[in-house]
């Protein structure tokens, strides 16, 4: 058996995120790399075949290497959607095949579930649904007993056929024959494959699993907090020996540092939590529930909360609210990244106002981006790559990338005549 692992496309609804979503660094290891370790650790198969971009080819490649995975990498051209992705890989998609997402998070067992019902039932296709308890915008399996009927995509709320998303955990008994449908079906929309897969099941016995684990889907940058949070709930107090973390810090729960990490006195980590490589914690900073990054410097006095922190970013007297930093983000003394509306509503992005349905969310920021020293960034703010916010500035709308946003201050100069009022007035009251 193949598995064909899909990690190509654009990701736009990831701005101002610039990383390629399954290469995205969690607990300093890419997002790929816990796909291929899950396949490798549950799966009995032949051959892995990767379908990705050109620009990502070399660092996939050496990922899958890292891990002793037999792969081929296959070069999908254009993000044209799923079917095209699959079809860039044709020469090789022949026999049993499994496609899966190279960034959904999911438990193990998902994969083993739909292979043991296509042994133990020997149907052409297996399918796996997610049970949802709310309206979720994706496609719909309609189920009739064990067997599906069709896929019903985005049905609108109170028209779902069933309570079962479709997951991107498919089995093939015939690739080929895959192939063939993939290259007859054809539509005005992205969804090529799911017009394919209709008329599959109109012509062979297709069956599902439920699934009710853990699914974490990455389509818009908030959702790296959730990504993170999980990857944190794995894991268990390490502290490295190649790390120097003071007797008068405070190291609560499970919190990993890696080595090269220093943690100075008065500076208080609670768990869960990792502080990467060469991570620098300031005197009396406070990390809680946060991903720091490789390279990583809080300066004295931050606090940082729920955040997933990129690599190579700077702090220094900051708070800094469940938020998104890709990396290579400077922020001056007392800036702020504000996570909370006063209204307490749920928060909303752009101009779309995407509902992210939290009522806590700070700033999502591209690399490479500064903000001056007492600026305040409004909650669900997204920053663009390389922009510079001046300093007190109060930002309320997102920013472009390669923007400066500078705040134009006034003086009211006149003369002052001294008091002679002393101090020492004040002094005696005390």
């Amino acid at each position: 058996m193949k598995i064909i692992i899909l990690a190509g496309g654009e990701g736009k609804r990831m701005w101002p995120i610039q990383t390629d979503k399954y290469l995205i660094p969690f607990l300093g290891q890419p997002l790929i790399s816990y796909t291929l370790k899950r396949i490798a650790d549950g799966i009995n198969f032949d051959e892995v075949i990767i379908v990705t971009k050109e620009a990502s080819r070399d660092q996939v490649s050496q990922i899958a290497s890292s891990l002793g995975i037999k792969h081929k990498i296959a070069i999908q051209e254009e993000p044209k959607g799923m079917a095209d992705a699959l079809l860039s890989a044709k020469e090789d998609i022949n026999g049993e095949i499994l496609v899966i997402n190279a960034e959904d998070v999911l438990e193990e067992r998902v994969y083993q579930d739909v292979l043991t019902t296509a042994s133990d039932t020997q149907s052409d296709v297996v399918l796996s649904g997610l049970q949802v308890k709310s309206y979720f915008p994706g496609g719909y399996l309609e189920v009739k007993r064990d067997r599906i009927q069709g896929i019903v995509e985005k049905p609108g709320k109170g028209n779902e056929p069933s309570d079962l998303v479709k997951l991107v955990v498919d089995y093939f008994r015939d690739g080929g024959k895959l192939v063939s449908y993939l290259e007859e079906a054809s539509s005005e929309k992205d969804d090529v494959y799911e017009v394919a897969l209709a008329k599959i099941c109109d012509s062979c016995d297709v069956r599902f699993i439920r699934y009710n684990g853990v699914w974490i889907p990455l389509k818009y940058p908030w959702q790296i907090l959730e990504t993170g949070a999980y990857f944190l709930s794995t894991l268990e107090q390490n502290i490295s020996p190649g790390s120097k973390v003071s007797d008068k810090a405070i190291i609560e729960g499970n919190v990993k540092i890696e080595e090269g990490a220093k943690v100075f006195e008065g500076a208080v980590i609670k768990g869960p939590c990792y502080i990467g490589k060469n991570v620098i914690v300031g005197n009396n900073t406070m990390i809680r529930e946060s991903i720091l990054e490789e390279g990583v410097v809080t300066g004295f006095n931050c606090d940082i909360t729920r955040s997933y922190i990129g690599r190579n970013s700077w702090f220094h007297t900051n708070y800094v609210g469940d938020s998104v930093i890709e990396g290579d983000f400077g922020m001056g003394s007392g800036a702020v990244l504000a996570n909370l509306r006063l209204d307490d509503a749920t928060i909303r992005i752009g101009d779309e106002k995407i509902d992210t349905g939290r009522t806590k969310l700070g700033t999502v920021a591209g690399k490479g981006s500064r903000v001056g020293v007492n600026a305040s960034i409004m909650p669900g703010v997204r920053i663009g790559v390389n922009c510079l916010i001046g300093p007190g500035v109060v930002l309320h709308e997102d920013v472009k990338d390669n923007t400066r946003i500078l705040v134009k201050q006034q003086y009211q100069v006149s003369k002052r005549t001294p008091s002679l009022t002393s101090y020492d007035q004040f002094r005696k009251k005390l």
